[in-house]
């Protein structure tokens, strides 16, 4: 368990900023915040289970940009109509087609480029079926 203002050595991934990432509590649940963001407004945040550990892997603007559009493009697999899986074989396929383990292959976890290849294989695989 995470106590709020507790800093769990997560730097902040805003470019330029020498912050760090703190438990902070909301009407939303617990997020992690930037240190810095009273000071310069950094933006630098990251969502918290509820026990307070972090969701992922803390990333910039952008690199949550792209998560966002690769969880849109994965979701099409599982989710709604026209599903061609359910979500435990969605994750299975997306290990296989990413070539990670089943500890690497979560999108709270990926990079910008990591992101961008899902896509890729995403609309190959779209394309194909």
């Amino acid at each position: 368990m995470v106590n709020p203002g507790e800093v769990k050595d997560l730097k902040c991934p805003e470019p330029g900023c020498d912050g760090e990432l703190v438990l902070k509590p909301s009407k939303y649940g617990q997020f992690y915040g930037c240190t810095n963001w009273a000071k310069t407004g950094c933006p630098g945040a990251h969502g918290a289970h509820p026990d307070g550990t972090p969701l992922g892997i803390p990333a910039s603007k952008e690199t949550k940009q792209a998560r966002m559009k690769a969880h849109a493009a994965f979701d099409r697999l599982w989710k709604g109509r026209g599903a061609r899986m359910n979500r435990h074989q969605a994750y299975v396929w997306m290990r296989r087609a990413m070539c990670m383990t089943e500890a690497e292959a979560h999108i709270g976890r990926f990079t910008i480029e990591q992101c961008e290849a899902l896509c890729r294989i995403l609309s190959e695989e779209c394309d194909a079926g």
